[in-house]
């Protein structure tokens, strides 16, 4: 018999943290329960949390299209030291631009979320995306100059 429960926890194979899924009566109060990984709900509590969750998930998502018009009004300019060709000495990572994001626009942006194939190593501008949300990305215009 399935009985219904929220996760607290992303779980592999069963569902993310907050969704509310179905699993056999052993498997929640044997091991999900226990853990502290999910609760077991009623129909009515669980109607309540999806529109929580619904909700919370609209102001994030409201929240990354504001963080994406800050970080797209402005670019960031890095000066560093280079040699000839362009070339850096040493390079401009996600964490230093994180710190610039944060000096600039004041915004709290986990380096994780900068997609960077690699550390910047050359003069010039360079595109940076920015994963604030599920379906919302910041094109952050990053200009790296030669310092005199």
């Amino acid at each position: 018999m399935k009985i219904k429960v929220i996760l607290l926890k992303d779980i592999k194979g069963v569902g993310k943290a907050n969704s509310i899924v179905f699993v056999t009566r052993g498997y929640a109060s044997n091991y999900l329960v226990p853990q502290g990984l999910a609760k077991i709900v009623s129909s009515q509590y669980a109607e309540k949390m999806v529109g929580r969750i619904k909700g919370n998930e609209e102001a994030k998502k409201k929240r990354a299209e504001e963080e994406k018009k800050i970080l797209e009004s402005k670019q960031i300019v890095f000066i560093v030291k280079a040699g000839g060709g362009g070339r850096l000495f040493g390079s401009v990572t996600s964490a230093e631009i994180c710190d610039k994001i944060k000096k600039i626009f004041d915004l709290d942006i986990d380096k994780k979320k900068i997609v960077l194939d690699e550390h910047i190593k050359k003069l010039g501008s360079h595109n940076v995306v920015v994963k604030l949300y599920k379906s919302v990305q910041a094109d952050l215009d990053v200009l790296i100059e030669k310092e005199d």
